[in-house]
């Protein structure tokens, strides 16, 4: 009953959302009705401060701060979840993560035993990719996929179930896939053995690359159609393998090696980022096409990196947490949109609250595709061409509240490691255990490191937000 309810409730809320957003009034360069075209980039555990244009002094990636210079950069967006798994699944279904059953990252049978989840997104759930199939949309998935496929489990959906006429991925799925040489973790030969696709053997500092052209020829195939390419880059996850004039490029940018090696995969995907908007620009097809980048969940606070006093890789900016955490360091994220015929350039979007549930009904209605029902995300359509969004229904999170204790991924400093669920609610953020207990409060506009806990001070603010989060956790799928 309480699910029913939710789900109406949010029904009604996407409806007046979307209703609100075709009234809004557009931007200064929102001359075209729908984008042609859709490339929506997805960086793999990306730290919020890591390219220059957001904070990083260290080394500089200005293709993708053209992108923000040029287009929108929008700072209140959060990703669906802290780990790759449950972030790729929200934001392609547009719906809170664990109400799909993926809680932590699929791994292998026993892994997912043990976490409560399914060993891969169901097919049946509607999705982005298949709205914007049936609006005439050619689609195609391009690199990390990790919703179904790898390990000892080959018997996953191929990624062409979910609404794509073609896919090219690595280890984390199956059909046609490049694997990494390194194979330090034998991740890719299980997947060799799992069958079901051709397969590339290719050093990792050149999977970009490959992801890049394989992304060009799809577009290039597609000319005579509107097209959605789904580019999920395995930059910049951990292990790093830059090579030698990768490396070099970076030579003495780093605190230590292993942020050099990060700095060395960094600024050669965003050259390969660069290549891939000059070629549209070149081929006349930049101005009709929407570009959506952002990352999955925060950078890595694996204990390794922490060793001798060092600080780990990846810059989380002055948030609280890194990836597995669901305090903001681990979801905090930016969001960066570049669309020439609908987004005027140099907005700075401070005041929208978003998550990645929201790329669904968003890139859908500017699409003119249909929407599903019981979507949890609602349209930023009108904050992307005209005004921010002032308000929005909150935001649910959770992560490691399910299966055994202990068993899912969490940063390694104490002080990271979060209450395994919460609630956004405007500037309000609560985390708590599953029953209520434990809760903290934070007040994101005047704390955005989350370092002082007022759930004291604001005790019918929490009380409200506690409630909202036990009633939510009650309604997901035991």
């Amino acid at each position: 009953m309480a699910r029913r309810k939710m789900t109406a409730i949010r029904s009604l809320l996407v409806c007046c959302g979307l209703i609100l957003a075709s009234c809004a009034t557009p931007g200064q360069h929102a001359g075209a009705q729908k984008p042609k075209n859709i490339l929506f980039i997805l960086v793999d555990d990306l730290g919020y401060a890591d390219f220059s244009v957001t904070g990083n002094r260290k080394v500089q990636t200005p293709n993708i701060d053209r992108l923000a210079e040029q287009g929108l950069l929008m700072t209140q967006y959060t990703a669906p979840s802290p780990i790759c798994s449950a972030s790729r699944a929200g934001t392609m279904a547009g719906r809170f993560p664990s109400e799909l059953r993926i809680l932590s990252f699929i791994s292998s049978r026993k892994h997912n035993e043990q976490m409560g989840q399914a060993n891969w997104l169901d097919p049946q759930v509607p999705t982005l990719p298949r709205s914007l199939h049936d609006a005439g949309y050619a689609t195609a998935h391009i690199g990390k996929w990790h919703l179904g496929g790898g390990r000892d489990v080959g018997e996953a959906p191929l990624i062409t179930e979910y609404g794509f006429d073609e896919s090219y991925t690595q280890f984390e799925g199956l059909g046609p896939r490049a694997l990494m040489k390194e194979d330090t973790a034998k991740l890719a030969s299980q997947s060799a053995a799992l069958g079901r696709g051709p397969i590339e053997w290719l050093p990792k500092s050149t999977l970009t690359e490959r992801y890049v052209s394989k992304a060009l020829d799809f577009i290039e195939r597609s000319e005579d159609r509107p097209w959605f390419v789904q580019l999920w880059l395995d930059d910049v996850h951990d292990p790093w393998h830059p090579d030698e004039a990768q490396l070099q490029a970076v030579q003495g940018k780093g605190d230590d090696a292993d942020e050099e090696r990060l700095f060395g995969v960094l600024v050669a995907m965003d050259a390969q980022i660069g290549r891939l908007i000059d070629t549209l620009r070149a081929n006349g097809e930049l101005n009709d096409t929407l570009i959506v980048l952002t990352g999955d969940n925060g950078p890595s606070g694996s204990p390794q990196y922490y060793k001798d006093g060092a600080t780990p890789p990846g810059d989380a900016s002055n948030f609280r947490g890194r990836k597995g955490s669901l305090y903001e360091g681990g979801v905090r994220l930016p969001l960066i949109v570049h669309w020439p015929q609908g987004i005027a350039p140099g907005k700075r979007d401070d005041t929208t609250v978003a998550n990645g549930v929201d790329l669904f009904p968003t890139l859908a209605q500017l699409a003119g595709a249909k929407l599903p029902a019981d979507l949890d995300g609602v349209s930023l359509a009108s904050a992307w061409t005209g005004q921010p969004l002032k308000s929005r229904p909150d935001i649910f999170y959770a992560y490691g509240g399910f299966g055994v204790p202990g068993k899912s991924p969490r940063p390694f400093r104490d002080s990271d490691v979060s209450p395994p669920f919460a609630i956004r609610a405007a500037d309000w953020k609560l985390l708590a255990r599953g029953d209520g207990t434990n809760a903290e409060l934070y007040n994101l506009a005047s704390d955005p490191s989350e370092s002082s806990n007022v759930a004291k001070e604001n005790p019918e603010v929490a009380s409200s937000l506690t409630e909202k989060v036990v009633s939510w956790r009650r309604s997901l799928p035991q």
